[in-house]
C-alpha cells in the first residue's frame, strides 16, 4: 500500500499531510487493494452497516448523511490533489451508496440481495448514473453511487413487497 509507488506525483510528506482525507476517501485504505476495490468497499460497508441496522431510522439517516458529506469533501479533495477525475483509490462512494441501499433493511437475505443488486447497478451504470458520473470531481464520483443506492433500495422494497404477496 505504498501511495508513492502507485502515484508517482505524490511525495511521502504529502501523504502525511493528507492522511485523513486519503484514509476517508479510500475507505480505510480498502481502495489500495489492487483487485476489486469497489466490491471490497461495498462488502466493508455491508459489514459495518450490519452493526448499525438496529439503530433508529433517524440515527441511520444521520450516519448516512455524515458519510455523504465526508465522501463528497474527501473524494473532491483527493481527485483534485491527484489531478485525476475519478481515482480508483477513492471508494467512499461505494460505501455511501451501499449504506443507502441497506437503509431500513434488517435481515441477512435483504443485505445479501442489496449487495448484489447494488454491485450490478454500480458496474452496469444504467441511465442516469452514466450521465451524473461525468460531473466534476467529488460530485461525479459520489452521485452515481448515491443514485445506485437509491435504485437498489427501491428495487428491494418492491421485491420484498411482492414476495410477501405470493
Amino acid at each position: 500500500m505504498n501511495l508513492k509507488k502507485k502515484f508517482k506525483i505524490l511525495h511521502f510528506n504529502q501523504f502525511d499531510k493528507n492522511f485523513l482525507w486519503i484514509f476517508i476517501s479510500s475507505g480505510a485504505f480498502i481502495g489500495f487493494i489492487p483487485f476489486c476495490p469497489g466490491t471490497l468497499a461495498s462488502l466493508e460497508a455491508f459489514i459495518i452497516f450490519w452493526f448499525l441496522k438496529n439503530l433508529s431510522w433517524l440515527y441511520q439517516l444521520l450516519i448516512i448523511f455524515g458519510i455523504l458529506v465526508l465522501g463528497i469533501i474527501s473524494a473532491d479533495f483527493i481527485a483534485k490533489f491527484l489531478k485525476i477525475e475519478d481515482p480508483e483509490i477513492v471508494v467512499i462512494d461505494e460505501i455511501a451508496g451501499m449504506w443507502i441501499a441497506l437503509y431500513g433493511k434488517n435481515t441477512l437475505l435483504e443485505f445479501i440481495l442489496a449487495f448484489f443488486i447494488f454491485r450490478v447497478i454500480d458496474i452496469k451504470k444504467p441511465y442516469p448514473l452514466k450521465k451524473v458520473e461525468s460531473l466534476p470531481y467529488g460530485w461525479g464520483i459520489m452521485l452515481d453511487d448515491i443514485i445506485a443506492g437509491f435504485f437498489t433500495n427501491i428495487f428491494l422494497i418492491v421485491i420484498i413487497y411482492f414476495s410477501k404477496k405470493f
